[in-house]
């Protein structure tokens, strides 16, 4: 209950920025594992991390020598991830998304082989979104999924720039209903 409160604080001190009421639910967290290949991936980057829901079901299903690299621009919301995840293959980074190339380069890797986003698109001015996706776009490794949530189909123009091949899931079990983006870099 504490964790639901603290959430809503933070939705509350940045609407835009949080861009839910609610964290993302377990049926959404198990709606994006199921399009990661974690028998394979070594490096997964996650976008607006909040305070961990996502991040714990990749955790659990990550191997041992995969890094989870956790964006997440609010500080009390990272305050909370770094207390609810424990886990040296993991690194929260309190910073923009549009600088995850810098911290991958510092930590040896060149290429994602997977990138989650929960950012929400539809309130951010398109010059933010070109700057959040661009690097999404430019870091990902070809053959590579870009997995966006978001709670309306408003933001999809912008990514189908970068992915034309995308398809999209609904989970109705999640408030608001969220739609799961999976895109494939070509």
């Amino acid at each position: 209950m504490k964790e639901r409160i603290r959430f809503f604080k933070a939705f509350l001190r940045n609407p835009r920025q949080v861009g839910a009421l609610a964290q993302t639910s377990p049926s959404v967290a198990k709606e994006i594992a199921k399009y990661i290949d974690f028998q394979n991936a070594k490096c997964i980057v996650e976008l607006g991390s909040g305070m961990g829901n996502i991040t714990q079901k990749i955790v659990a299903k990550m191997p041992a020598d995969c890094a989870l690299f956790c964006f997440e621009i609010d500080a009390h919301l990272c305050k909370q991830l770094q207390k609810n995840i424990r886990d040296e293959r993991v690194k929260i980074i309190q910073d923009s998304a549009e600088n995850l190339g810098r911290y991958l380069e510092q930590f040896g890797f060149e290429k994602a082989d997977h990138i989650i986003s929960t950012i929400p698109l539809s309130p951010i001015p398109y010059g933010i979104i070109k700057k959040i996706l661009g690097p999404a776009f430019q870091y990902l490794m070809p053959g590579g999924k870009f997995i966006q949530i978001q709670y309306s189909l408003l933001g999809r123009k912008y990514i189908q720039m970068l992915f034309p091949e995308m398809s999209i899931s609904f989970v109705p079990l999640n408030f608001p209903p969220a739609f799961v983006y999976v895109c494939v870099k070509m």
